[in-house]
């Protein structure tokens, strides 16, 4: 087979892994660790550093999540054209009858 060949169907469905990905990282919520940590360890560096880590956690999970989710709009923007462009170019070759139904 020459050239490439696109599975539109793989497409879909890895969107929609990436999809169910991002809605699931953004119901963890690391931080509550990190937060127990400052709560058990009064007084402490740990108790200090705890705060801002549990924070970053929050936001770097919910980046992640995010971004996740473009990635499966992206995906399924690729499969939808990938689908049109396919069925327009079966409409194009339909006009030549049924040399190429």
């Amino acid at each position: 087979m020459d050239g490439f060949q696109v599975d539109i169907n793989g497409l879909r469905n890895a969107a929609s892994s990436a999809a169910s990905a991002g809605e699931q990282a953004k119901q963890v919520h690391l931080g509550d660790g990190a937060t127990e940590v400052a709560n058990a360890l009064p007084g402490s560096r740990s108790m200090e550093r705890a705060g801002p880590l549990a924070t970053a956690w929050e936001q770097r999970l919910s980046t992640w999540g995010n971004d996740v989710n473009a990635l499966s709009a992206d995906l399924t923007a690729s499969a939808d054209r990938y689908a049109a462009d396919e069925n327009a170019a079966r409409e194009d070759f339909s006009l030549f009858g049924w040399l190429f139904k």
